[in-house]
Parts: structure tokens; sequence; C-alpha cells
């Protein structure tokens, strides 16, 4: 799967709900990820909930396993601190952010709404 948004432009890998269904492994695929892969290409949080109360326990165990993906990163040398800081914003929602153009989407529908 990694070999994908690596060797294609379009392909990106989203990680919303493999924290839920198995947060140690989503853990360890992110950390290959990162070594292998642009960084750009990766989604690591998102869902489609309906009621908003399981996104609190969601965000938690996401958040959880990005830490330590990224400080095992940091402890094996992979990165060094200023690095894994740097990619925190960007694989939590800057990069979803970017692919889906969300500035200009907004923007769009906020001229709609203005009339």
């Amino acid at each position: 799967m990694i070999a994908l948004p690596t060797s294609y432009t379009h392909p990106y890998i989203d990680l919303c709900w493999g924290w839920i269904l198995n947060p140690e492994a989503s853990k360890d695929f992110l950390k290959k990820f990162l070594v292998t892969a642009p960084a750009n290409k990766v989604f690591t949080f998102g869902g489609d909930y309906i009621p908003v109360e399981p996104v609190l326990g969601h965000a938690t165990l996401a958040r959880r396993g990005i830490v330590q993906a990224l400080y095992e990163l940091v402890e094996e040398g992979w990165l060094d601190l200023s690095g894994a800081l740097a990619l925190v914003d960007p694989i939590m929602h800057g990069n979803a952010e970017q692919c889906f153009n969300l500035a200009e989407k907004t923007k769009t529908l906020a001229a709609w709404q203005e009339g």
C-alpha cells in the first residue's frame, strides 16, 4: 500500500478508521509510511460519525498513536524533534485541507452565501 502514493500522483493513504480497528498496527504503519513515502500523502484522522460524542475517543486514540509513532521515529534516529513537530499539523489536517482544496471551497461557499 505504501508503494502507491510513492509511485503515483493521486493516491493518498487515509487512516481515518485505522485507529479504532487496530491502534497498534496503525501506529506501526504510520512509522513505516513516514520513512518511506512523502508525508503529504497521508491523512491520519477523520471519520463519518453522525453523533459527535464518539469523535473524542477516536481523536484520543489517533493522537496517542501519532505521538507514539513520531516519538519512536525520533528515538530511533529517523527524525529529529523539530522534524517530528513539523509533521503534526500537516498529517493531522493540513494534507487533507490541501488535497481537497478546502480554502478555495470555503471562499466559494462564503461568496455564494453572501448572494
